[in-house]
């Protein structure tokens, strides 16, 4: 193995040791100060109101259904190509995931798939920005809006997206993003809810930490607090937030390093017979989480004859999803699903490689990931 590419990898320097160090020696561990910073500092990058901090995406994305009103008995439209995370929230608050089908250019779930799934018990939609690429959003609010559906943006994949130059997560009654140590930035695990709704807000913040009124850090008498509603361990620790807040402000050029690698595969992949490259809309900015290759029957290789000549030669790729939630066993057996019926999100789990874009790649190897793809096109990979 002449290298090694990881797939994703966290950057912390002396300043995240610096902050961790920090909170460590001021004693106040979580729920504190520093928490209270990263969510002021995320909901400025996002220009929102309310930022949340949590213990994951899943928490917001759950959090975020349950300040909704949504529960048993309703249904809440999801894509089938995601994290199994964007449907089991569904169920944990009762309620119905329906899968809708993606577009087959980006895989990003399809408006048409969504109407075709609504039903008067139809209560919500959660899109998913998928790779770093926003949904069609134009159309999908416009179907939130005429159905009076909630609109919930998972932007797990989504820091530094844009869709007409709005941020994700800004979009729709409450974004939901992810911390964990593959992302655009990383606290480790964690999360973070967006919201410019103050009840929203409020509910979270009561939910994520138990169903408390007060919490420590802003109590008048030590131990003096009441639970008006059930709650949650979903908190984020100050160490955690001590990162984000580090991490944030590096985020703008390290999206600007992933597109720009981005660009480099593009520039040296196209026109390769078998292959299909992302496709960008004009008014979407894709922030590249990963770099979203197919695989079709033109190439000589199979997508996982390729993804292990790419693992062959050092370079960590990947795939997202290799199995739509919907054939998941659960899905299958709770709700009957089965192949054949979201033809786009069965390709795209079947055909997709997601190669590495992270900031911390060079110039040089991207390069290389490019030579081992355009010698695997011409057959010329050397033996194991």
């Amino acid at each position: 193995m002449s290298r090694s590419i990881p797939f994703g990898a966290p950057w912390m320097g002396e300043a995240e040791e610096k902050a961790v160090a920090e909170v460590l020696r001021s004693g106040w561990l979580a729920h504190g100060p520093k928490v209270k910073e990263f969510e002021q500092a995320f909901a400025a990058y996002l220009g929102v109101k309310h930022a949340v901090s949590v213990s994951s995406c899943t928490a917001a994305l759950h959090l975020s259904l349950l300040a909704l009103g949504i529960g048993p008995g309703d249904e809440v439209i999801v894509p089938a190509q995601t994290h199994v995370a964007t449907a089991h929230v569904v169920m944990y608050v009762g309620a119905k995931p329906v899968f809708a089908d993606v577009e087959p250019g980006t895989g990003t779930i399809s408006p048409a798939s969504i109407r075709r799934g609504l039903t008067p018990r139809t209560k919500a939609i959660i899109v998913v920005h998928f790779a770093g690429l926003p949904c069609e959003m134009d159309d999908i609010s416009k179907i939130a809006e005429n159905n009076n559906l909630f609109l919930v943006e998972d932007c797990a994949h989504a820091v530094g997206t844009k869709y007409r130059g709005r941020p994700a997560g800004t979009m729709g009654a409450a974004g939901c993003f992810s911390f964990y140590p593959v992302k655009h930035i990383t606290t480790g695990e964690g999360g973070m809810l967006t919201t410019d709704d103050d009840r929203i807000a409020e509910q979270a913040y009561k939910q994520r930490a138990f169903g408390i009124d007060v919490p420590a850090f802003y109590r008048q008498k030590p131990g003096v607090y009441d639970t008006p509603i059930l709650g949650f361990n979903f908190r984020m620790t100050d160490i955690e937030a001590a990162l984000g807040i580090c991490q944030l402000e590096k985020a703008d050029g390290w999206i600007e390093a992933r597109i720009a690698n981005a660009g480099f595969l593009t520039d040296h992949l196209k026109g390769i017979a078998g292959l299909e490259l992302p496709v960008i809309p004009s008014h979407m900015r894709h922030s590249f989480l990963f770099y979203q290759l197919t695989v079709t029957e033109g190439f000589p290789l199979t997508r996982d004859a390729l993804l292990a000549a790419l693992k062959q030669s050092g370079i960590g790729a990947s795939i997202y999803y290799a199995t739509p939630v919907h054939l998941m066993t659960l899905y299958r057996r709770t709700f009957g699903y089965g192949e054949g019926l979201l033809p786009q999100a069965e390709r795209v789990a079947a055909e997709t490689i997601a190669l590495p874009v992270n900031p911390r790649l060079t110039a040089e190897d991207m390069g290389y990931i490019s030579d081992v793809i355009r010698a695997a096109s011409r057959n010329e990979l050397p033996s194991a």
